[in-house]
């Protein structure tokens, strides 16, 4: 558009720009959708039932009940740590892609 103004080593460096921009977009890019898929890969725990009633042994049942939900509370920490990591690449990636597209168009 505007590049027949520029001289044509500035021109070249653009467009250079725009090539690394565009690439480092897409290895990030890259990056985040293996850590969504390391999140997604995450195994929950099997439900299993408490160890005993509630009526037959109280304490029993509520720590078999804790220790089954302390699993689950664990693997879903996990799991969102690596989602939130995901989400900050493809922010990244997004940046550059959207940084790539203007230069291009220089």
């Amino acid at each position: 558009m505007f590049s027949s103004h520029w001289p044509p080593c500035f021109t070249l460096a653009i467009k250079a720009l725009a090539l690394a921009a565009g690439i480092l977009a897409a290895g990030i890019g890259w990056h985040a959708a293996r850590l969504w898929r390391e999140a997604s890969q995450i195994e929950m725990p099997e439900y299993d039932p408490p160890l005993a009633s509630i009526g037959d042994a109280p304490e029993l049942h509520t720590l078999s009940s804790v220790v089954q939900l302390n699993s689950t509370v664990t693997a879903l920490k996990a799991s969102g740590a690596l989602n939130a990591r995901a989400a900050r690449w493809t922010a990244l990636a997004a940046v550059l892609t959207g940084a790539a597209a203007i230069l291009g168009a220089l």
